[in-house]
C-alpha cells in the first residue's frame, strides 16, 4: 500500500498549486506587456487578485518566478541523446536541438519572452540559466572527440558552448521576429558553427 504524506492530494494542496499556478501565469503576462524589469511584485499581486503578503506565500521574491519560468521552459531534468554513433554526432546534436527548439514553440509567449531579455540573469538563476539539453551535447561532443572525430584541441566544454552560443543566437532571431522559421534558424546557425563560412571544396 502506498502510504502518502500529509496534504498530499488534498483539496487544500490542490487550491495552493492552483493559486501559485495563477500568480506564474499573471506575472508571465505582465513580463511580456511590459518587460521583467517593468513589472514589480505588487503589479503581480493585484493582476492576480491577491494580497502582496499572500503573494509571499508562494514565492519569496520576483526572481523565483523567473526562474520558474525558465525551468518550465528550458527543461528540468537531462535530455537523452539521440541514438545512434560517435560518427553522427553533429547530426545528431542538429536532431536533438531542433526538437528541443520545436519543444518551447509549444509555448510561444513563454518562449518569446524568455529569448527576449537582455540579460538571461546566470547570477539569480545558476544552473537554471543554461538549457539542460547543452549537457547532453556537451556529452556528445566530448564522446565524438574522445573517438578522434572532432577537433581534439578545443576541450568539449567550450566546444558545447560554441554550440550552444548559436543554438540560442537562432532563437533570439525568432523571438525578436528577425526571422520566421525558428528550427530552420536553429538549422542554419548550427551549420555555421559546425562548419564555418569558408566555401565547401569544390572539384
Amino acid at each position: 500500500m502506498t502510504v502518502r504524506p500529509p496534504g498530499f492530494g488534498s483539496p487544500r494542496a490542490e487550491r495552493r498549486e492552483k493559486a501559485r499556478e495563477q500568480v506564474v501565469e499573471t506575472a508571465l503576462r505582465l513580463f511580456s506587456e511590459r518587460g521583467y524589469i517593468g513589472v514589480r511584485v505588487e503589479d503581480i499581486a493585484t493582476e492576480a487578485g491577491i494580497s502582496r503578503a499572500t503573494f509571499y506565500k508562494y514565492f519569496s521574491e520576483r526572481e523565483e518566478i523567473l526562474a520558474e519560468l525558465f525551468a518550465r521552459l528550458l527543461g528540468r531534468e537531462p535530455v537523452p541523446a539521440p541514438p545512434g554513433g560517435a560518427e553522427r554526432t553533429l547530426e545528431r546534436v542538429e536532431d536533438l536541438l531542433v526538437a528541443t527548439a520545436e519543444r518551447m514553440l509549444g509555448d510561444e509567449v513563454l518562449a518569446r519572452f524568455v529569448y527576449t531579455l537582455p540579460i538571461r540573469h546566470a547570477a539569480l538563476l545558476g544552473e537554471g540559466a543554461r538549457p539542460p539539453v547543452l549537457d547532453t551535447v556537451e556529452d556528445m561532443l566530448a564522446e565524438a572527440a574522445g573517438a578522434g572525430l572532432l577537433r581534439i584541441d578545443v576541450p568539449a566544454p567550450l566546444l558545447a558552448a560554441h554550440v550552444g552560443r548559436a543554438y540560442e543566437a537562432a532563437l533570439r532571431d525568432w523571438a525578436e521576429r528577425r526571422c520566421e522559421d525558428a528550427p530552420a534558424q536553429v538549422r542554419l546557425l548550427l551549420s555555421l558553427a559546425f562548419h564555418g563560412i569558408a566555401a565547401p571544396d569544390r572539384d
